[in-house]
């Protein structure tokens, strides 16, 4: 069995200044040469999706989208490996890892998030980069959205359950055909969380990990 994570809103807050936005936008104006650019509603998104959103809107050609991207994961590097823009652990959720793991399960992410954005900013949560499986990870640096990430962690995850926090995690998991525990610590409410079908809707690790273990060993069956 294998437990995929979403990153954002799910393993972590990221608390920096604007959740680290002014990267997005700044990553832009540095290939670009522009002053001024305008950052996409990122909810939801894969990295993939806001940077061409984001150059699309901004009328920038498409020639400068490899130096964008490249621009970009340098520049979340250097912004989260900064003690001041550290990601928090959602409350809870280390001691869910470790029991995942405990119980001879795989624990494995599926973000948004590029990989190297992945990495820096687990580490600055404080977070076991060895604690997750990062060949059966699948991240938004080649995917066009959410339901075509989940589909291609599909072809390589038979069974699975998809933790996350938002509308775009619950899409993933349906397009996937993954079991759905919503976790609301991300800020979405439970109510809209419920159109998905989950399995397990989690508040609160603190008191709610037994039900989780009971569900994904339920489901491992």
């Amino acid at each position: 069995m294998i437990v995929l994570w979403d990153l954002d809103g799910t393993l972590l807050l990221d608390t920096s200044p604007q959740g680290g936005e002014s990267v997005f936008g700044q990553a832009l104006k540095d290939v670009s040469g522009l002053d001024d650019v305008v950052v996409p509603d990122r909810q939801g998104k894969v990295d993939w999706q806001i940077l061409d959103e984001m150059r699309r809107e901004n009328q920038v050609d498409a020639s400068l989208a490899g130096p964008l991207t490249t621009r970009f994961l340098e520049l979340s590097q250097e912004w989260y490996s900064a003690p001041e823009n550290a990601c928090q652990a959602v409350p809870g959720v280390m001691d869910a890892v470790r029991a995942v793991h405990e119980h001879g399960w795989v624990n494995a992410l599926i973000t948004g998030n590029s990989k190297p954005r992945v990495r820096v900013k687990l580490a600055s949560a404080g977070f076991d980069l060895e604690a997750f499986d990062w060949g059966h990870s699948f991240y938004g640096s080649i995917y066009p959205d959410r339901a075509a990430l989940a589909r291609a962690a599909q072809r390589a995850v038979p069974n699975g359950v998809l933790v996350g926090d938002t509308g775009g995690d619950g899409v993933a998991a349906n397009a996937g055909h993954f079991a759905f525990v919503a976790v609301t610590t991300g800020g979405t409410s439970a109510k809209k969380l419920s159109k998905f079908s989950p399995v397990l809707v989690v508040d609160d690790w603190a008191t709610q990990l037994e039900d989780f273990l009971a569900t994904v060993k339920r489901l491992a069956k």
